[in-house]
Order: C-alpha cells, then sequence, then structure tokens
C-alpha cells in the first residue's frame, strides 16, 4: 500500500508542483532547486546536470501518459534553452557544467562526464517521446564530443575536461545509465557498444575482490590511495548499481544476480544504522562517517529491492520495498510544504536540507516510472 502511496504523491502532488514552479518560463529552463517554503529558486546559477535531469523526468513521463500536460513542451523548451547557451563547440566539445539561465551566460565551462550523461539521458527521452530526428543528431554529437573530449588512455573516460582527480566511478555509472535508455528505447550498434564498455568498468575498475565493495574514488589509473579518498563508501551508490546491473541483464540476456545480491547485502551492513531502515550518505573503513541521510540514497535503496524483486519474484524484497516506502513517506514527505520534501536528515531523523534539490526529482521519478512500468502490486500475507 505504500507503494501505491508513494506513487501517487509523486504523480498527483509532486510532479505537477514542480511543473508549476520549477520551470522558470521568462527563460525557458528549470531551476536549480526550490527553496524550504517551496518557492522557486530566486538566482539564476543552474548546474547542467540537474537541468537536464528534470528535462528527462518530463519527458519520460510524458510518454508514459502520466505527466502534466505541459511536461513534454516544457522539456523540449528546456533543451533548446540549455543547448543554445551551454555548447561549446571546437574539436573538444560538449556542453558546459553550469550556466545562469538569467543572463544566459555559462558560468563554468568546463565539460563533464557527469553532466554529458545527464543530458544523454535527457536526449534518448525526448527522441522517445516526440520521435524528433533532430534529438536523434543530438545525441550522436553528445557520444561523439564524450569520446573526443573526455578520452582516457587508461580505460574509461576522463572526470572532465581539465583531467581532474580524483576520477569518480558515479559519472561512469550515469554513462551507463543513458546509454541504458538509449538501448532500451532506440538501439543501434554503436548504442549496444556503448553500453558495454561502460558495463564493464564495474568488473574491471569499481569492484574490488570477489563480493566488492564499489569503490567511488580513484587515482589517474584506476589506482587506490587515500590522497584520493579511496576509502570512502557510498551505499547509496551501491544500490543504483543494483537496479543498473539488472536493467543491463536484461538487455543482454546476461545473469549478474550474485554481484546485484553482494551489492545490496554490503550497502545494507554498512550504510545502516541500528534501529533506522535508512541509509547514511558515506561511510569509511566500513564505518559511518557522516551524521546526514540524504533522499536520495532511500529511493535507490527501494529501486534495488523492487528490482530484484522484479527479477526473482521473491516477496521478501517486496516487504522490504513496502516498508521502506512507508518510512520515507513518513520522515521525508512529512511537515514538508506540498510537493516537496526534506532532502536531508541528520541520524535522529531532524530535516538539516537547506534547499530542496531538483536533482531528488530525478531520484524519486526513476522510483515511481518503475512502478507506473511494471504496475507493482501490493505485497500481502506474512513477511
Amino acid at each position: 500500500m505504500s507503494l501505491s502511496l508513494l506513487k501517487s504523491q509523486f504523480l498527483q502532488v509532486i510532479l505537477p508542483t514542480w511543473a508549476a514552479v520549477g520551470f522558470d518560463e521568462r527563460c525557458g529552463q528549470f531551476v536549480e532547486h526550490l527553496e524550504l517554503d517551496g518557492s522557486a529558486q530566486a538566482s539564476g546559477e543552474v548546474r547542467t546536470r540537474t537541468v537536464a535531469r528534470q528535462i528527462y523526468v518530463h519527458a519520460h513521463a510524458a510518454h508514459l501518459g502520466v505527466a502534466p500536460s505541459a511536461s513534454l513542451q516544457m522539456a523540449e523548451a528546456a533543451f533548446a534553452h540549455l543547448h543554445r547557451v551551454g555548447w561549446i563547440g571546437g574539436t573538444r566539445g560538449g556542453y558546459a557544467r553550469a550556466f545562469n539561465r538569467h543572463t544566459n551566460s555559462i558560468t563554468d565551462p568546463i565539460r563533464d562526464l557527469y553532466d554529458s550523461s545527464c543530458i544523454l539521458l535527457a536526449l534518448s527521452w525526448l527522441l522517445t517521446a516526440t520521435g524528433k530526428d533532430m534529438y536523434r543528431d543530438h545525441i550522436d554529437r553528445v557520444l561523439t564530443a564524450i569520446d573526443r573530449t573526455l578520452k582516457d588512455p587508461f580505460g574509461g573516460w576522463a572526470e572532465d575536461s581539465e583531467g581532474s582527480l580524483p576520477r569518480r566511478q558515479n559519472p561512469h555509472m550515469h554513462y551507463l545509465e543513458a546509454t541504458l535508455a538509449l538501448c532500451e528505447n532506440n538501439q543501434t550498434s554503436a548504442h549496444m557498444r556503448a553500453e558495454g564498455r561502460a558495463f564493464a568498468l564495474l568488473g574491471s575498475h569499481f569492484l574490488v575482490g570477489p563480493k566488492g565493495p564499489l569503490h567511488e574514488f580513484f587515482g589517474p589509473q584506476w589506482q587506490l590511495a587515500a590522497q584520493y579518498g579511496s576509502d570512502l563508501l557510498e551505499p547509496g551508490h551501491m544500490c543504483e548499481w543494483v537496479w543498473l546491473t539488472t536493467r543491463h541483464d536484461m538487455l543482454t540476456d546476461s545473469d549478474h544476480t550474485k554481484i546485484c545480491l553482494n551489492l545490496l547485502s554490503t550497502a545494507l551492513a554498512i550504510g545502516r544504522i541500528e534501529g533506522s531502515p535508512f541509509l547514511v550518505d558515506l561511510v569509511s573503513a566500513m564505518r559511518p562517517i557522516a551524521p546526514s541521510r540524504r533522499l536520495w540514497p532511500q529511493v535507490e535503496m527501494l529501486k534495488a529491492f523492487l528490482s530484484l524483486y522484479e527479477r526473482s519474484g521473491f516477496q521478501g524484497y517486496l516487504f522490504e520495498a513496502e516498508d521502506l516506502a512507508a518510512a520515507i513517506l513518513g520522515a521525508y514527505m512529512t511537515g514538508a510544504p506540498p510537493g516537496c520534501w526534506h532532502d536531508c536528515l541528520d541520524t535522529h531523523d531532524r530535516p538539516i536540507a537547506r534547499t530542496i534539490p531538483a536533482s531528488s526529482l530525478y531520484h524519486l521519478w526513476t522510483a515511481v516510472a518503475d512502478l507506473v512500468e511494471y504496475d507493482v502490486a501490493p505485497a500481502s500475507g506474512p513477511k
């Protein structure tokens, strides 16, 4: 029942709220965040990844027929604005990392793998929702820009056009997410090769040892060292990889169930404080070190339970998902303005976030989208 409540809360309240308040009609672009009172961000500074993720949310929801009436129009307008303001041409082209939506000026010109991956995801669903060939052309342009601008001799892609360190698994994970969407919706041999290259990094670099854990930060040649923060782990990303790996297996008719089970069990073992259903944000030496629990890791844990339930049919995962959805509704959604949430709690479940970031709208939607597409039935019976 809690999963159904979370889905209805998102579709009936959250998404319409963000369509109304989270889109700046004056410039045709989405905002970076809402304020704690539910009003729109006043400043014009936005990150490319944040607006790209909102383009994705509205395009995907429109394709599934569950979006507000203006969602697809807003998504297309926002991408047109993003491309007009943020695209940097040349032999090392790509999209700038941040810009000001009020002044139409680039504020951070660095081309970043994370941002590029989010744009690819948005473009995949714009193409799927509209069928317009211009989005196919944009996809090809972004894929080429990533390979040219962010080429790296040691495998994967560079963090950004500056070759910043440490190298991170997270941007590569979102590149995998984007190429999965391309393959699931508009598959080509080039998309399949890109997806395969991205997924292979899980086994070659990100997982250390037969049971992990999933590492986050690396040196220039993928080495693990304290100077790069390689001891820091994020349980939420382990859960996110469970979700992506099950999708990869469905796409390629492969079976990485053992990896998924190890990732989830590790995330739960190192990320949960006794007595709480929630994951902490950051762990070091297998011990929680951040006194905070953002919303997004909880949603990724929910998606991990749901994806394993869809794969195995084991009711225990559905019970876990129902309990977690209830906890999220109670702790993160209660006491916030309509259509909003508490984005971060301390270890006593007290809100400590300073804004309501649009990035969490994306995480919530990816869980709700699975509930819409797979029409997950409420769990019943004894645990």
